[in-house]
């Protein structure tokens, strides 16, 4: 059966010009221009989908659609507004209906949600994914980050994602830009940390010919580059405080001015944010501007760490040993029981990326096709204690010690192994202080670029060092 759509507009004209937009989609479209009507109809005869412009009033709009999802809580509701909507009142749409366009709303827009929302209700019968623009996942808390990123599609908002190093932040930001109207459009991505300091404002905004040495010739900057796309700012926390009010401006004017240059150059690109450290702790430990905070922190989404998604563990793990067995042409059984529950048991401080590379690791340093807990013990006892040029680069960084239960006390551990009873292994904290004060080294002091190197932020080495002072 094709789905009922509903259209309910106060502008008879505007509901014509919409209905006709969405009249070659498979539905059954019916529209109404009376609030009461639609109210009745809805209750008699549910409908999948209901779109509702008040020209009136959006927060009436909003009323409405609340009222037909009382009656039809499956219900797909989608608010049109011409007008501004007080931040309170779009939170609180966000939370109740499932969409909302603001202004400019085209009827290409609409027709570009509509769409997906009728290919979701056509896969509907089919069993439910895992996997999200390569995102996998079977956790609830996750799906509704998804969720959420869908119903932002159509709004050009600033998002901000914080999450611990290693959870996905990037990934969470091309899905928001995979589900957008800007897909077909550059998705352009930078980590702050790895810019240059002296650099930074000719990399993000470009620059021109001798505005300063070495500026041979015009250079378009990062935030050129996105042209109607989307650019992400990893670990913008990081981006010093004299350049961050050159950001509002950008955010607040839709405008920025390469260096050089006294001519202003539109912005017009989707901007998401994200960091390891939140805005608003950033703000408190005065590395950044509150104005700045409010104007980033429009949408947050704040991403679980994998110790908060347990059942990602296994879906995980199976999903990186299938991936890398293929790669090394090796063959390994599944993960035992016994196994995954020895990792689902572990904290995993260096999240997803972690897992990925310790199990990388442990393909590379075994022929299979068992996994045992003895392999595993092994391999983080070589990796422990072999030189760092026998281990493969990618996994210098996050590979530590796999415990079978949780613990927080600073002091050594012996592995629940009866076939290795004698393996000492040292506490993790101490192994991240000696691998990041390492990489301090090997870059001279500069911290920066150690950070770059480690993929964290400075902040977070920073708080490290203090917490390690205080052991």
């Amino acid at each position: 059966m094709k789905p009922t759509l509903v259209i309910v507009d106060d502008d008879e004209t505007a509901l014509a010009s919409l209905k006709d937009s969405l009249g070659d989609l498979d539905t059954h479209i019916k529209c109404f221009n009376s609030s009461i009507d639609v109210v009745k109809y809805c209750q008699d005869k549910p409908a999948q989908m209901v779109i509702c412009d008040l020209h009136k009033s959006a927060v009436a709009g909003l009323k409405l659609l609340k009222q037909i999802k009382k009656s039809n809580p499956v219900c797909h509701c989608l608010l049109l507004s011409s007008d501004e909507i007080e931040e309170s009142i779009q939170r609180k749409s966000l939370e109740s209906i499932e969409s909302y366009i603001s202004s400019p709303c085209n009827t290409d827009k609409v027709r570009f949600h509509v769409k997906k929302v009728l290919d979701k209700l056509a896969n509907k019968s089919k069993a439910k994914h895992s996997q999200f623009h390569n995102i996998l996942s079977s956790s609830q808390n996750m799906y509704d980050i998804f969720n959420c990123i869908k119903r932002l599609a159509t709004n050009n908002v600033p998002i901000f994602i914080s999450g611990e190093t290693g959870t996905g932040k990037e990934l969470i930001a091309k899905a928001c830009h995979a589900e957008s109207l800007r897909s077909e459009n550059p998705f352009v991505a930078v980590n702050c940390a790895n810019l240059t300091e002296a650099l930074m404002e000719s990399q993000l905004f470009g620059h021109k010919k001798g505005a300063f040495t070495g500026a041979i010739h015009d250079q378009a900057g990062l935030f050129s580059l996105a042209k109607t796309g989307t650019l992400f700012l990893d670990e913008v926390t990081t981006i010093p405080i004299g350049l961050q009010a050159k950001l509002l401006r950008v955010i607040q004017e839709r405008e920025f001015n390469p260096v050089g240059s006294h001519r202003s150059e539109k912005f017009h690109a989707q901007l998401i944010t994200a960091s390891s450290k939140t805005l608003r702790q950033a703000v408190d430990d005065g590395e950044f501007r509150e104005d700045l905070f409010y104007r980033l922190n429009v949408i947050y989404i704040q991403l679980p760490p994998l110790r908060d998604r347990n059942e990602d563990i296994k879906l995980l793990s199976q999903h990186y040993l299938s991936k890398f067995s293929e790669e090394t042409n090796k063959e390994f059984n599944h993960l035992s029981d016994h196994e995954l529950k020895q990792l689902e048991n572990y904290d995993w401080p260096g999240n997803i990326r972690q897992l990925e590379n310790f199990i990388h690791c442990l393909v590379i340093l075994n022929d299979g096709p068992e996994i045992t807990t003895r392999m595993i013990n092994d391999a983080i006892h070589l990796i422990q204690d072999s030189p760092q040029q026998n281990i493969p680069r990618q996994h210098e960084k996050n590979i530590h010690d796999i415990n079978t239960k949780k613990s927080n006390k600073r002091e050594n551990t012996e592995f629940n192994d009866k076939t290795n009873q004698d393996l000492k292994v040292k506490p993790l904290w101490l192994i991240e202080k000696d691998h990041i004060e390492n990489t301090i080294d090997q870059c001279n002091g500069n911290v920066y670029k150690a950070a770059a190197l480690l993929e964290i932020s400075p902040s977070t080495i920073y708080r490290k060092q203090q917490s390690w002072n205080t052991k």
